[in-house]
């Protein structure tokens, strides 16, 4: 009944423009539900620490709603905010899932079944936020404001042009009082200029030209930071595809048993890493050379980081059982996207 719904609502976009409002506050409200029945249910799998997603949902879909309004020459540090936030949710719901493995509250199999319907859940929800957000943008004038009586049809061009050039919004006006109104508020501009006040300070106290550092500590002036990059990326690749292809070799040997899910699991771990590894690895490249996909390759190099980040903290608390690399591995690796995420967070972005 739902998905007929959606379809006919579909179908009243495809042909008016007349329910774009009501529609585009139905998205919103379908959205939030999706997070809300999502947190819900993840409960059930990470305990009460799943409360914390609501953190980086609320991030996430105010970013999307508001971005617009934000300083654009700022987009690097709002997505920063937005993967610390669902970095920092994930490593703490995996080490209280694991603990909830140890104590065989959960069984290994329902993992990947309860995680890909969270995917679809979380996809579904960005889908409607991003449908409100298109609505949003795209409201037409008024019949009050044209004085026409006709209803607006998307199947008409030459209505949907001089829609197009009007450019106002009847949702917008609704919402710009109140967003100009928050963004008053906050002080942004005595707030920066703390920020500068504290880095010329430490600045000040620290000052070391490049006289202060031996000769045997500088960094060559050949080695650049997108080799080093390069050279990160190809040590995760190379373990990971070991790894990987130890699994390859068990399920080849027949010595195991539908039963051990773990290294099922283990095995689409390791795969999937392996597929953002090699994405870092082009992105990389492709960057150093030509200087394209810099937020690509950000986003890709700290899912790595925060994932293997999370596999170490849970060998130091849970141990090797569930781990995916034995330590001395995960140990070369953890430096390697150390560097490697160091040196993307110290990169500017492209024209600024």
């Amino acid at each position: 009944m739902f998905g007929i719904a959606l379809l006919w609502i579909g179908y009243l976009l495809f042909m008016t423009t007349k329910y774009d409002y009501d529609i585009s506050i139905f998205f919103l409200i379908i959205g939030i539900l999706f997070f809300i029945i999502t947190i819900i249910l993840m409960t059930q799998v990470y305990g009460f620490a799943a409360i914390i997603f609501v953190v980086p949902f609320v991030v996430h879909t105010g970013y999307i709603v508001y971005k617009d309004e934000l300083n654009h020459n700022h987009r690097k540090e709002h997505y920063l905010w937005i993967i610390c936030a669902y970095g920092i949710s994930y490593l703490i719901t995996q080490i209280a899932l694991y603990g909830r493995i140890e104590s065989h509250e959960i069984a290994m199999i329902d993992i990947l079944s309860v995680n890909a319907f969270f995917i679809v859940m979380w996809i579904l929800a960005q889908i409607s936020i991003w449908n409100f957000l298109f609505l949003r943008r795209s409201l037409p004038l008024t019949k009050a404001e044209l004085g026409e009586e006709m209803e607006f049809s998307r199947t008409d061009k030459n209505g949907t042009m001089s829609q197009t050039k009007e450019q106002l919004r009847e949702f917008q006006e609704r919402t710009q009082e109140f967003t100009h109104r928050t963004r008053r508020s906050i002080d942004l501009e005595k707030m920066r200029n703390k920020r500068d006040k504290f880095k010329n300070t430490i600045k000040e106290k620290i000052d070391i030209q490049d006289d202060d550092i031996p000769n045997w500590m500088k960094r060559p002036k050949w080695i650049k930071p997108g080799i080093v990059e390069l050279i990160c990326g190809i040590i995760l690749f190379l373990f990971t595809l070991l790894e990987l292809n130890n699994r390859n070799a068990l399920f080849a040997s027949g010595e195991w048993e539908l039963s051990q899910t773990s290294y099922v699991i283990e095995w689409i771990t390791l795969f999937l890493l392996l597929i953002i590894i090699i994405i870092y690895i082009i992105t990389t490249l492709t960057h150093f050379l030509r200087g394209k996909f810099y937020y690509v390759q950000m986003f890709m190099i700290s899912i790595l980081f925060f994932k293997l980040l999370t596999e170490f903290v849970n060998i130091m608390i849970h141990g090797l059982l569930l781990s995916i690399f034995i330590t001395p591995i995960l140990l070369i690796m953890l430096v390697a996207v150390i560097i490697a995420f160091v040196i993307q967070m110290r990169t500017p972005v492209d024209g600024q």
